[in-house]
């Protein structure tokens, strides 16, 4: 999450988009928070990383912000005092049951990555942040983001497992709810991985 995009900062005064995002519990750390932007665009990153994590498992899981809870193990959230570098473990309770989380905070971004399985599978996930470059314009802002975000998971993914790029296909199937969660393809077949 770009911290410094015009859409992130000062939207904790949107008090209704706040409110339909946000547990009573979250809202009120908000209100105590040093860096409430901040802290509210760490609640929606978990969140959706917890969404992402479930739906996998649980397809029919809601996808209403709201409804997962947010708990980081450090009841301050230290990468929110202006502590560049922070990082954070936490767990998103959802209504498809817990996940782990970790986040990453920066100056001006923070990132989340989250598994249903045990803490320490944490440590094995392989993630990274890039940026989006800013050239000239020839699709809409929306497609080149997806455009870039799977280049760069390929790429990834790529220095991972060993393939080549070219082998590695990233695509949503098609179910009864609309696209799926994207799924790693090698050759064609299915891979074990996870993204």
């Amino acid at each position: 999450m770009d911290l410094k995009s015009p859409g992130a900062v000062g939207k904790t005064c949107d008090a209704r988009f706040v409110q339909r995002v946000l547990t009573a519990e979250e809202q009120q750390a908000l209100l105590r928070s040093d860096s409430p932007d901040a802290l509210l665009w760490a609640f929606w990153a978990a969140k959706e990383a917890a969404f992402k994590a479930v739906s996998k498992k649980c397809a029919d899981v809601s996808s209403a912000p709201g409804r997962f809870r947010v708990l980081f193990d450090n009841p301050k959230i230290g990468g929110l005092s202006g502590c560049p570098g922070g990082i954070e473990d936490g767990r998103v309770n959802t209504p498809a049951g817990p996940v782990r989380i970790r986040a990453f905070f920066r100056q001006d971004h923070l990132h989340c990555i989250g598994t249903t399985a045990a803490l320490d599978d944490l440590d094995k996930i392989a993630w990274g942040i890039g940026t989006i470059p800013r050239g000239r314009k020839t699709k809409p802002l929306p497609v080149c983001e997806s455009t870039f975000v799977r280049k760069f998971a390929k790429e990834r993914i790529a220095r991972h497992t060993g393939h080549d790029e070219k082998e590695i296909q990233i695509q949503r199937d098609h179910t009864a709810r609309g696209l799926g969660p994207p799924m790693v393809y090698c050759n064609g077949k299915k891979a074990d991985l996870d993204i």
